[in-house]
């Protein structure tokens, strides 16, 4: 066969055809398989409502720290997580919940009775009853946590 013919010219074209179908088509397939292999690395754990306990035993509590546990799913892997936030009743069925997690590095809160604050360890950081900035580094105030009742159970939305 002669190099430049009409044969091997055709015959090139149809190998390098064949070739190009062939990597789309498995790439049309692959894509979808790759998505679905990796995309739970890249789904960030939804919140969910968490069980605080009966809200009779929490009945006129003021900043009562409740710890709790839940399971959370991150990507592929489930942990069971722990942690804690204060319950404050504000009455009429009205619950104030914040999470203990300093806005500003994720150090733990504490509150303070006589000072009727929360008070961050690392930092300085001091927080109204409210949960507002009123000394420190933080950014933002502390985050308040939804509440319902349900059968008599308090639950919250874990963040």
């Amino acid at each position: 066969m002669e190099k430049g013919s009409r044969r091997s010219f055709l015959v090139f074209s149809i190998n390098w055809a064949t070739a190009l179908i062939g990597g789309v088509l498995s790439l049309a397939a692959g894509i979808p398989l790759i998505g679905f292999a990796i995309s739970p690395a890249f789904k960030k754990g939804e919140s969910k409502w968490v069980d605080l306990g009966l809200a009779d035993r929490l009945k006129n509590s003021r900043f009562k720290k409740v710890d709790y546990t839940f399971t959370a799913k991150d990507g592929w892997v489930k942990a069971t997580k722990k942690r804690s936030v204060y319950v404050t009743d504000a009455g009429n069925g009205q619950w104030s919940v914040f999470s203990r997690t300093c806005s500003h590095l994720g150090c733990l809160v504490r509150w303070d009775d006589q000072k009727e604050s929360f008070l961050c360890p690392c930092h300085g950081a001091v927080f109204d009853q409210n949960g507002i900035v009123v000394a420190g580094p933080p950014p933002r105030p502390l985050q308040k946590l939804q509440t319902k009742v349900e059968a008599g159970i308090l639950y919250v939305k874990d963040f």
